[in-house]
Order: C-alpha cells, then structure tokens, then sequence
C-alpha cells in the first residue's frame, strides 16, 4: 500500500473542558470578588442608612442560575429605589417630584471588576486595557 503524503495535522481543542476546568479554578476567586463587592456596598457613603436594614441586607452568594458564579444581592424591600431612584407619589397617585438615585451596587461592582482585571492582566504579564 502506497503512502499518501500528509500536509497537515489538525487537533480539535476540547473547548468545553477546557471552559469547564478554567471556571473550576476561578470559582474561589470569583466568591472572594463577590465578597468584597458585598463589603464594598455595605461600607459606602452613597446613602444613609437610619436603620440599618440596607447595609445589613447586602450579601453575596452563588448564583442558582444556569452558568453558575457568584451574585450580590441587597435584599431590603426598598434596596432598587435607593440604587436606581424613584418618582414621589402623592396622596391623588400624581408625581409630584423624583428622588435621585443613590447607587451602591453598580459602582461597588464597577470598582472591583475593574481591579480584578487589572491584577489578571498584571499576572498574565500584560497590561489592561479598558476599552476592550
């Protein structure tokens, strides 16, 4: 039997494990950088808090949705009117004013995922570049 010369080899990358073994990795980073979020949240200046609820109610926890990770949550009933803002309401159901948005969330996340893929890029030996 003749041989066929051969011009190239091809190997497919097992993608999926490779993902799967990469988030298994990460997983104690990403619960670290929930956590200083959380803790981040709780210690702003960016709203008042007369009884504590809010701060209080500031955890972080894995994420029960489908690709897992980590989330933060502020769970006191009124926690999205303080983060996005809301109308003012009179007696009648008319807006008769706003109350600005006092976010501590956002900017908490914003914060430690940006410092987190500065200190990613630094290991990997380059530099990051925020613009993508």
């Amino acid at each position: 039997m003749p041989l066929i010369p051969v011009s190239s080899v091809t190997v497919d990358i097992p993608d999926e494990a490779v993902a799967e073994q990469v988030r298994a990795m990460l997983d104690p980073e990403l619960a670290m950088l929930a956590e200083l979020i959380a803790s981040d949240a709780r210690n702003t200046a960016a709203f008042a808090d007369k009884t504590g609820k809010l701060r209080k109610s500031i955890k972080a926890q894995k994420s029960k949705f489908e690709g897992g990770g980590y989330i933060v949550v502020a769970r006191a009933p009124h926690a999205h009117l303080v983060e996005f803002g809301h109308a003012m309401i009179d007696a009648n159901g008319r807006t008769v004013g706003h109350v600005p948005a006092h976010p501590f969330l956002r900017p908490a996340r914003d914060r430690r995922v940006r410092a987190a893929l500065h200190e990613i890029q630094a290991r990997l030996g380059g530099a990051y570049d925020e613009r993508g």
